[in-house]
């Protein structure tokens, strides 16, 4: 999907919605995607939601950064049928091993995305951890 453009990377986000709305591995397929997204340095703010782009600016625009990709993890499940009344939150934390401010999605209290690349986990790996939350909701911010 990242290698298209404008309209055609719109309409493969779109296919590839569509097809988790009925994978019996949806939040695997999502972490996969996701993964393989361009990524760019620290870009969006994350203390300004306001200022986050909109589902399909993010992934027209692809400034991607670690924030972003979250995002597009989260604009990916909640614009599903499936998904869109699911519990949501973006969490931010500064993991030891480096010095970078990481973002992860925790869907339905349960699982973390982009804590690890391309994996689901259980939200057990946040306990491990500080971590703020800087959004969370039903709704897209």
């Amino acid at each position: 999907m990242f290698d298209l453009h404008g309209a055609d990377r719109l309409t493969e986000w779109k296919r590839f919605r569509d097809s988790i709305e009925v994978d019996v591995q949806p939040l695997n397929k999502v972490a996969d995607l996701w993964s393989k997204a361009p990524f760019v340095n620290q870009y969006l703010d994350p203390k300004n939601p306001s200022e986050w782009p909109d589902p399909w600016h993010l992934v027209l625009d692809l400034k991607l950064d670690d924030l972003a990709i979250c995002l597009g993890m989260l604009y990916t499940l909640k614009l599903t049928q499936r998904f869109m009344d699911t519990n949501c939150e973006i969490h931010t934390s500064m993991l030891p091993k480096d010095f970078n401010k990481k973002f992860f999605l925790v869907v339905d209290n349960q699982f973390v995305l982009n804590y690890t690349p391309r994996k689901v986990d259980c939200k057990d790996v946040l306990s491990q951890i500080q971590t703020d939350k800087i959004w969370a909701g039903h709704r897209l911010p």
